[in-house]
């Protein structure tokens, strides 16, 4: 390989890596669509309110949100306080609070905020720290009613469970306005899925027309994961319409007014792991408008506003969405439907990352641990790539022949480089020698190896998954505690350390070519690797490792048949 090629493929793998990871973002779904902003100045701070709207008259075009907030007692004592409702279901544990029958509380059994087997099941409720619960629903021009602090009674029993297999249940919330107006939420839960569906039911109870717009206030801030690899995981809102998804983290909102004009399929407030996501089931008729309240706590409010409504009297008018809360699995998502699949996004390989993770998956399936899973996809890809990777090694036999002719020809026709590559080139067609081709299967297992890269460091799958002994989260860098903090590390990353070895192995026992300078740089390759390898998620130094161990095998069989 000429010293420009192998030069120009390390800096390309570098430049790959350093544009994903600055750039791209490791986790960051790249933007495709902007949904309408609405240019406008930010709202002057204004004293806490109990509705986080404020009426914008009966000629306003539509509904700005204010930032008051709820009243910080309303989550100081919870248990003690208020009237609430709990559903216990075999994936997760539901709470709703008695005022505005909003989420007091969302916990995944199966997953845990931590890998330590103490720890705490996953909140994904985490603006409750804040002060402020989901699912509020506030009136613009009747802000009086405050409805989304006002107790809601329910028939329903105090602690509920439900079995896999059983037919969905429906849990009703109801408040009144004497003489004004009768609020019905209705929550219909899936024993068998995270998806559930919500209908609002508004009865106009007076002797005229009631006039108004609706919000159903949803408040996030970011997970409580308790990870020294948190801050590369990082929680943002999406917004999937048009086939197309795009992301805003705090900054992004905070800059200029975001208005989410429908249609849309989605929005959702999600990180690497988990995801909230509304799924309107109206085509219109309605705006969503996210808000940053808090910047450094990243505490933000997504509001859904209805169009304005005219509801006679008697009379009743109902309103419908869908909710997704939960891991994002991608058959549960995709077995959810409304494109919510699309939340799982690896970036430019997602093409290659899905199928590698549905297969990964279809492994663990009969292991039972995805440490082995990622070893047997390592060798079936392996075995993929084995014609290409042998004529790789072939080729670099051939050119280290005829490696003195090159020398040669490149001494004697130094000072005249055009003569010297029509003398190369000739060299290389009566030899059959393809200076690229040891290039080749790495050139090609680079997209493989960015599939992997993002898969493996955002797929909840493998989140808290063990392999053996140290390894205990196939999606964090591998640590060896010896019980002593070095420096920038915490412990020994073995995996990383022994993947260097088998690379430095690998790249001896590979034939060279007689350059001097190619072969610093080759030996080279396995310090830089290791270095950038050191807090990749141990799963894919796995998957590195044994790459390299069966390349070591295969180099081994070519070099004794050549003997």
């Amino acid at each position: 390989m000429e010293k420009r090629s192998l030069l120009a493929l390390v800096l390309s793998m570098a430049v790959l890596f350093l544009w994903q990871y600055f750039y791209g973002g490791l986790w960051v779904t790249p933007d495709h669509q902007e949904p309408q902003r609405e240019e406008r100045p930010a709202d002057p701070a204004t004293p806490p309110a109990p509705s986080p709207f404020v009426d914008p008259g009966p000629e306003a075009p539509a509904p700005r949100i204010s930032t008051g907030v709820l009243p910080e007692d309303l989550i100081e004592r919870i248990d003690e306080q208020y009237e609430s409702w709990t559903v216990e279901d075999e994936r997760y544990t539901l709470k709703i609070l008695s005022p505005g029958a909003r989420m007091g509380s969302f916990q995944l059994k199966g997953f845990r905020q931590s890998v330590e087997p103490e720890s705490p099941p996953m909140e994904l409720v985490a603006a409750k720290e804040s002060g402020f619960l989901p699912l509020a629903v506030d009136f613009l021009r009747h802000t009086e009613w405050q409805t989304s602090v006002r107790p809601f009674d329910s028939d329903a029993p105090s602690k509920l469970e439900l079995s896999p297999g059983d037919p969905p249940t429906d849990l009703s919330f109801h408040t009144e306005i004497p003489g004004e107006m009768r609020l019905t939420r209705v929550m219909s839960l899936n024993p068998d899925s995270y998806m559930m569906d919500m209908e609002i039911l508004l009865e106009n109870l007076s002797e005229s027309p009631l006039e108004d717009q609706m919000g159903i206030s949803f408040y996030f801030q970011p997970y409580q994961e308790t990870s020294r690899w948190i801050a590369e995981n990082v929680s943002r809102l999406h917004v999937h319409q048009g086939g197309d998804t795009t992301s805003f983290d705090t900054g992004d909102i905070q800059q200029g007014g975001v208005l989410i004009e429908p249609p849309l399929d989605w929005v959702a407030y999600a990180n690497n792991y988990f995801i909230q996501a509304i799924i309107p089931m109206e085509r219109d008729n309605f705006q969503v408008v996210p808000r940053v309240l808090d910047p450094e706590r990243g505490l933000m409010q997504v509001a859904y506003l209805t169009d304005h409504f005219s509801i006679a009297p008697g009379e009743s008018l109902n309103f419908q969405m869908r909710l997704y809360i939960g891991p994002k699995e991608i058959n549960l998502l995709e077995a959810a439907g409304h494109n919510l699949a699309n939340a799982v996004d690896y970036g430019w390989f997602s093409f290659l990352a899905k199928p590698l993770l549905r297969l990964l998956n279809w492994f663990n399936s009969y292991v039972h641990n995805y440490g082995v899973a990622i070893i047997l996809l390592t060798v079936l890809i392996k075995i993929i790539f084995a014609p290409l990777t042998h004529k790789s090694f072939m080729s670099m036999q051939n050119m280290k022949k005829v490696q003195p002719k090159i020398t040669a020809l490149r001494e004697k026709y130094k000072n005249d480089r055009e003569k010297m590559n029509q003398e190369l080139m000739n060299v290389y067609r009566t030899h059959k020698v393809n200076p690229l081709g040891g290039c080749l299967p790495m050139l090609l297992q680079i997209p493989v190896f960015f599939a992997l890269y993002r898969m493996l460091s955002a797929a909840v799958e493998l989140r808290h998954e063990p392999f053996l002994w140290w390894i205990n989260d196939l999606t964090a860098p591998d640590r060896l505690d010896i019980g002593i903090a070095i420096p920038y590390l915490g412990g020994i990353p073995v995996l990383t350390i022994l993947m260097g070895l088998s690379m430095f192995l690998q790249q001896k026992m590979t034939p060279m070519t007689g350059d001097p300078m190619q072969e610093k740089l080759m030996m080279a390759m396995p310090i830089v690797f290791t270095i950038f390898f050191v807090n990749f998620p141990s799963g894919l130094v796995l998957y590195w490792l044994i790459n390299n161990v069966l390349s070591i095998a295969q180099q081994y069989y070519i070099n004794t048949r050549k003997a």
